[in-house]
């Protein structure tokens, strides 16, 4: 049942995260006057946007929660396994293009490719890159770019121009925080476009996410449900923690 406070606390959060986009930094006192709450009320926000890595908790508040990619991979490992395994099945046999973002889930992914031939892959990401590179069977390409402090990926005007040269049958994408009424985001306005222009050109969009990122929110929106047409997650498709997505995307 969604009650007022619940809605109050949920708005208050997105709230929170969008001032530390503009910010850079959430300060308990500053921000328990400007709500009208109590800095409890705060601590347990800041507390609870961290547990989902939306931010980092620190003397008196708090910053990004964007973290360099070697900690973020070791964060839910056992989740981004799982996901992997779904994925691999919905990688083409081959003959085709696809392209792959730069989170640490679709990272677990380009670890496990099954065999295809002539098959190719797009990435803004260093270690995704790296990984498929190692990997020849497949034809693996770095868009460059200018590397985004807050994810890690490579972005900008250069990323874009050398995705725009490509037409991708999959892209396999994640996100920093997913909310059934608004989509996925992320921690920039520049990851975020670096992804649309991915989904805008593919066929079929795959959004893998861990069940830790749902009704959270981040920075930048993102992806809104009519441009995803498949979340998959490490869950049981019968999880009633799913039933908020079952009208809005398909599930696996």
């Amino acid at each position: 049942m969604v009650t007022k406070s619940s809605v109050e606390l949920e708005s208050r959060r997105q709230a929170l995260t969008e001032l530390l986009s503009v910010d850079g930094t959430l300060r308990i006192e500053e921000l328990a006057e400007r709500f009208g709450v109590s800095t409890m009320t705060i601590r347990r926000d800041l507390q609870a946007l961290e547990d989902h890595g939306v931010v980092r908790r620190v003397r008196g508040g708090a910053v990004s929660g964007a973290e360099p990619f070697e900690a973020r991979e070791l964060r839910a490992g056992a989740a981004k396994e799982v996901i992997a395994r779904k994925l691999v099945g919905l990688v083409p046999a081959g003959g085709v293009g696809i392209c792959m973002d730069a989170s640490t889930t679709i990272a677990v992914l380009a670890g496990a490719l099954p065999h295809s031939e002539n098959l190719s892959v797009v990435t803004d990401g260093i270690e995704t890159f790296l990984t498929l590179h190692r990997d020849t069977r497949v034809h693996a390409y770095l868009t460059g770019g200018q590397k985004d402090p807050n994810a890690g990926s490579l972005v900008g005007p250069v990323a874009t121009s050398t995705l725009r040269q490509f037409s991708f049958a999959r892209a396999f994408l994640s996100a920093a925080a997913i909310d059934a009424r608004f989509g996925t985001s992320e921690f920039s306005a520049e990851e975020t476009e670096v992804k649309k222009l991915m989904a805008q050109l593919s066929d079929h969009v795959v959004m893998a996410v861990n069940s830790a990122k749902f009704e959270t929110g981040s920075a930048a929106r993102c992806l809104n449900w009519d441009q995803i047409d498949l979340m998959v997650t490490e869950l049981d498709v019968t999880d009633p923690r799913l039933d908020p997505y079952r009208d809005l995307v398909e599930l696996l």
